[in-house]
């Protein structure tokens, strides 16, 4: 097994490089990260030790020009993003580009140098927000942020690759993730940071946005079953079914740290802010033969180091 891993150097890339250099099938795993503010190749430290790892400083819309250097009996798997909801509000044309227009790069170049396969990492907020119920990987996709739309349009672009040119892809939209290594604008690090620091946590409007919450470890084992065992042109959802409102996040890690939850702060909402997303998680156990098994609130094997 050979991998080329766009974005291995951000929070669930990191993860899926090392996770993968842990198995006995990886011949090498090439690493290209253009390292944005959210990328960090301390990130990989273990992994740069491996002889099996190798790392290229580039940029996801430049790949026609660096692709064709790497094997093409590798599966390319693309983590490269502009993830933070926030940024995508504020400055929605430099969420586009990486994350459509780049994505469109990296397919293009993909089957022009005949790469194995091509998995790309998007997000439950595709499917917008759900009152009730869960998303099935044929649910309506129904994004409200840019961040969400310029995901949604890079799942509807891969999955064209496979029934336009059978060229095979597959797409995996993971749960809010958790663990060490998150770059700290997300809720969970960003909570810790300012708790540590004695200062009060800033919560979007009331705080009761529910989110579905999956380990990093449980993240990337799903996305590494995905290159091993899923089926080309095929959708994966990846949850946990565990599901907590953002003020209840807040309240564990403040319990963890033995500090009192009134160190929260109401502020505005945000935009178009969603209100739940839930995940149906059981095509990827019985396809790929995953499921997460790490629980918020209860497990934390790395918590100390976040």
């Amino acid at each position: 097994m050979k991998l080329i891993v766009l974005g291995g150097a951000g929070f669930i890339g990191s993860e899926f490089v090392n996770l993968s250099l842990k198995d006995e099938a990886l011949e090498k795993v090439y690493v290209i990260d253009s390292l944005t503010y959210a990328g960090n190749l301390n990130n990989l430290d273990e992994a740069s030790k491996d002889p099996k790892f190798d790392f290229l400083n580039e940029d996801i819309i430049r790949a026609d020009d660096y692709l064709g250097k790497f094997p093409n009996d590798a599966t390319l798997v693309n983590f490269a993003a502009e993830s933070h909801v926030d940024n995508s509000i504020n400055e929605p044309t430099k969420t586009i580009r990486t994350n459509v227009l780049g994505v469109a790069a990296l397919l293009d170049a993909a089957m022009k140098f005949g790469m194995k396969k091509f998995i790309q990492v998007s997000t439950d907020e595709v499917y917008g927000p759900l009152e009730t119920g869960e998303a099935e990987e044929d649910f309506p996709l129904r994004p409200s942020s840019p961040y969400s739309a310029s995901k949604a349009s890079a799942d509807l672009l891969t999955l064209a690759y496979w029934h336009t040119y059978k060229y095979p892809v597959n797409v995996t939209r993971g749960a809010n993730t958790f663990g060490k290594n998150q770059f700290p604008e997300k809720l969970i690090p960003l909570a810790l940071k300012r708790l540590r620091e004695g200062k009060k946590v800033p919560i979007y409007g009331t705080g009761l946005q529910t989110r579905e919450w999956i380990h990093s470890t449980d993240h990337a084992g799903g996305i590494l079953a995905t290159v091993k065992n899923g089926v080309p042109g095929e959708v994966y959802n990846l949850g946990s079914g565990f599901r907590l409102t953002n003020l209840e996040v807040v309240q564990i890690l403040c319990r963890k740290l033995g500090i009192e939850s009134d160190e929260i702060e109401f502020v505005e909402d945000r935009k178009g802010h969603d209100s739940r997303y839930a995940l149906n998680s059981s095509k990827a156990a019985k396809v790929l033969g995953w499921q997460a098994e790490m629980t918020f609130g209860q497990h934390f094997p790395d918590f100390e180091s976040w």
